[in-house]
């Protein structure tokens, strides 16, 4: 790995893989990872529009969903175009992540092309997004952060979470044919 020193998920945050400061060899891998990731995810927010819902709130909640996606998706590329002021960046991804994730699984639960199990898996998505949101909205916490406390193995587990659950979709649009 091209860390210089150490590195452990469960109390490193994701984004120091990002700091030319602190992985001056690494960062610039981090980085264009933000940005070509956040550009793959724009058109497949947008190809979400092929679910086609019939009811208006679905079509509401899916086009919400979209928009939202797309907004998540260019805060991920700015995250990897200015990695040294990226916290609204990231702020952006992570605040939008679990609206996402209800959003869209409301709008498409009611589909018979929709697997439910991506719904309950985005559950527990969303539970553990918000959970690393009030942990991080809590500043004496943040303040007081140590190395005892795993809050960045949160962080972590956030993006896997969330990037699992967007695989998951994909796959359900491409076994389905949606």
């Amino acid at each position: 790995m091209l860390y210089p020193t150490q590195y452990n998920p469960l109390y490193e945050w994701l984004s120091n893989l990002g700091n030319i400061y602190l992985n001056p060899s690494g960062a610039i891998f981090f980085n264009l990872g933000c940005i070509l990731s956040g550009m793959l995810l724009i058109p497949f927010f947008a190809g979400l529009y092929n679910w086609k819902p019939i009811k208006k709130l679905d079509k509401i909640l899916l086009i919400l969903g979209i928009v939202i996606g797309i907004y998540a998706s260019v805060s991920l590329i700015m995250v990897g175009v200015f990695p040294e002021t990226h916290l609204l960046s990231a702020g952006g991804v992570f605040g939008s992540l679990f609206i996402i994730i209800i959003f869209l699984s409301i709008a498409l639960f009611r589909h018979p092309k929709f697997i439910h199990l991506i719904a309950y898996y985005g559950i527990i998505t969303v539970i553990i997004d918000i959970s690393f949101q009030i942990i991080c909205n809590g500043k004496k916490l943040l303040s007081s952060f140590n190395q005892t406390v795993p809050i960045p193995g949160l962080e972590w587990t956030v993006c896997f979470a969330s990037m699992a659950w967007v695989g998951f979709l994909a796959l359900n649009m491409l076994i389905k044919k949606v």
